[in-house]
This record gives structure tokens, C-alpha cells and sequence, in this order.
């Protein structure tokens, strides 16, 4: 067997037991209507989530398509980054109380300042990609970069023994975004099998392929010990890539969601801020709390499901976790206007 082979086994193995013991494993299909599970194929095209023609002034700050990478480029101190640069030994802080970084793993003050410039550095270092991923697959670039903000702070490694990538991604959440997107499917495929996949997309994800949800964290994952900063830059770069792909899934999922509870196309149910919103919550939460909150906020007489109604019928603690991770993602950062376009 080749070493990748095995090294994606081993790592499927080891993490599925999670998986199966998982609180937030949907088990009831039917909850959420079986489409979800038994055709995702059936909404490869969702054109809600590339509808960027309803934007309202007060989104604007998250949802602006910036014109070059250079608006993106932020000067923000990260401790977490900070923390891993010192403890990587990829910046030297030794002459620092604690070695620069405190029991936590965030860097303290003097390991903030030893590890500046580099930070300023690497929290821009993906700007034309994110950018190049808002214009080839349709992922709201601001959205993307908070998101990698708040999730990694653009530490591209491995977290914990669960969370890989910029974006923290899991097995399940690596599972579910090939199942809802044929583009990205085919494209593990020719990695992992040399070509073409041995079935069809609509057959293979009835349950979990091992192979490619190993395949496509290993894309997500740019940890390399031996290089300058302890991770292939050129990989992380590139692993943006898959994880626009892995959110577009999750929009698509979402879609179908708010289709299954309103009987309506996601376009005429809600806007586009709203499904990307949703998504997030989605992405952090899962599909239970999205169905949910939908659930409780629509009735037969509803025109257009508005964000506002549908965050204050997201109930119970772990769903409230992904209401606040919604806010945290979408809160304004950048000034931008309509005017800006």
C-alpha cells in the first residue's frame, strides 16, 4: 500500500470514532428532508449564493468585492500567530519573560514585538488567493479572510488533533463539503485515484470515502517541519483554494435547507447576505441549528425570511455558539461603502 494511501487511512481511522460519538452528528435524515443526504447532486448550481445583486449598505463592510488584494491587507497583532512562530522556533524570543509566550501558547508582549513584522507579513500572505477564490467560485473574500481571521489566525498547520488547516477544518466538515460538491469531488479523485473516480458522485457518498476526505484535509494542512516558517507556504497558498471550495459546499447545503422548509428556491426565501449568514452559522453550528431556526421563523404567509427574525429563533447553548461565530465573522472590520464599488 503507498505511504499516502496509508497515512489517509490511518488518519480517517483514527478520527471517525469521534465522528461517531459526536453530539452534533445528524442522525435523523428525515428532520432535515432526504434530499441532504440522498441527492446533493441535485443543486450543483446554486445561484442564491452567487447573487451579489440585493447587497444592503449596512452588509457592505463584509460583503464588498474588493477591486485588488492590497484592500484586504490588515496590521493587526495575532498572539495565537505570534505564539506558534515562538514555539516553532521560527522567531527567537528567548531573551523574553516565559520565552515570549505564555502557558496558553499565545505570545505575551515582548513575544508580540519579537514576532511583529513577521505577523504583519503572513495575515496578508493569502490576499490574492482569497481574492482569486472570490472571483472563481464565488466565496465573499472579506468573509473568507475574517473567517481564516477567527479561526486560524492565519496559522495554516494542523489544530489539535481535530482541526486542519486555515480554516479548522474537521473530518466531518471535510466529509460533508465533498458531498455537496461534485466540482471538488472529481477533483480528489484525479489525486487520489490517478483519474477518473471508481463511482459516479451521486453513489459514492452515501456514507464517508476515507480516501478523499483524507485527501482533501491533507490539502488543507500545510505543516512541513523543515521548512523556513514550519509550513510550505506554496501548500497554504494553494489550500485556500479547497477551502473556498469547502464553504461554496456548505452554501450550497444551506440552499437546500432553507428549500426544504419553505418549499421555495433559497432565492425567493432569502437574500443574499442572509444565505451566506446561514452558511456561517451552518459551517460552525451545523445543519440542525440552520434547519431549526428557519423552521421556527417561517410560515406559509412569509415573504422574504429576514436575518433579524431568523438569529432570534436560534435557540438552545451549541447553536447560540454559532449564532455569536456568525456575528464574530460579520462584524464590521473594513469601512467599505457602496460607493467603493
Amino acid at each position: 500500500m503507498k505511504t499516502q494511501e496509508k497515512r489517509t487511512r490511518l488518519l480517517f481511522l483514527g478520527i471517525l470514532l469521534l465522528t461517531l460519538i459526536s453530539a452534533r452528528m445528524i442522525n435523523d435524515a428525515e428532520t432535515l428532508g432526504p434530499e441532504i443526504f440522498n441527492n446533493p447532486a441535485q443543486i450543483a448550481i446554486t445561484p442564491t449564493c452567487l447573487d451579489r445583486g440585493d447587497v444592503p449598505d449596512s452588509e457592505f463592510h463584509w460583503l464588498y468585492f474588493p477591486q485588488n488584494a492590497q484592500e484586504l491587507a490588515t496590521r493587526e497583532f495575532y498572539g495565537y500567530l505570534s505564539g506558534q512562530l515562538i514555539l516553532n522556533g521560527v522567531v527567537d524570543a528567548s531573551d523574553c519573560p516565559l520565552n515570549g509566550v505564555w502557558p496558553t501558547g499565545y505570545a505575551n508582549a515582548c513575544g508580540l514585538e519579537k514576532t511583529e513584522e513577521l505577523v504583519f507579513l503572513l495575515q496578508n500572505i493569502y490576499d490574492d488567493e482569497i481574492l482569486q477564490v472570490g472571483r472563481e467560485i464565488g466565496v465573499p473574500p472579506i468573509m473568507l479572510k475574517q473567517l481564516i481571521r477567527y479561526e486560524s489566525q492565519f496559522w495554516p498547520t494542523r489544530f489539535g488533533t481535530y482541526h486542519w488547516g486555515l480554516g479548522h477544518v474537521t473530518l466531518v466538515g471535510a466529509s460533508n463539503a465533498i458531498q455537496w460538491n461534485p466540482e471538488l469531488y472529481n477533483q480528489l479523485c484525479t489525486v487520489v485515484y490517478n483519474g477518473p473516480c471508481p463511482q459516479s458522485y451521486n453513489q459514492s457518498y452515501l456514507g464517508f470515502d476515507n480516501l478523499l476526505t483524507g485527501q482533501l484535509l491533507d490539502q488543507l494542512d500545510a505543516s512541513c517541519p523543515e521548512c523556513e516558517y514550519t509550513f510550505d507556504v506554496e501548500k497554504a497558498e494553494n489550500s485556500i483554494y479547497y477551502l473556498g471550495q469547502s464553504l461554496m459546499s456548505y452554501c450550497k447545503q444551506t440552499s437546500q435547507i432553507v428549500y426544504n422548509v419553505t418549499g421555495q428556491h433559497s432565492s425567493f426565501a432569502v437574500d443574499y447576505p442572509t444565505i451566506w449568514k446561514l452558511t456561517l452559522l451552518n459551517w460552525n453550528a451545523g445543519p440542525q441549528c440552520v434547519f431549526d431556526a428557519l423552521d421556527a421563523s417561517y410560515t406559509p404567509s412569509t415573504d422574504e425570511l429576514s436575518w433579524a427574525v431568523i438569529a432570534s429563533n436560534v435557540s438552545g447553548s451549541f447553536c447560540q455558539v454559532g449564532l455569536d461565530y456568525v456575528n464574530q465573522i460579520t462584524a464590521q472590520y473594513y469601512n467599505f461603502t457602496p460607493e467603493d464599488n
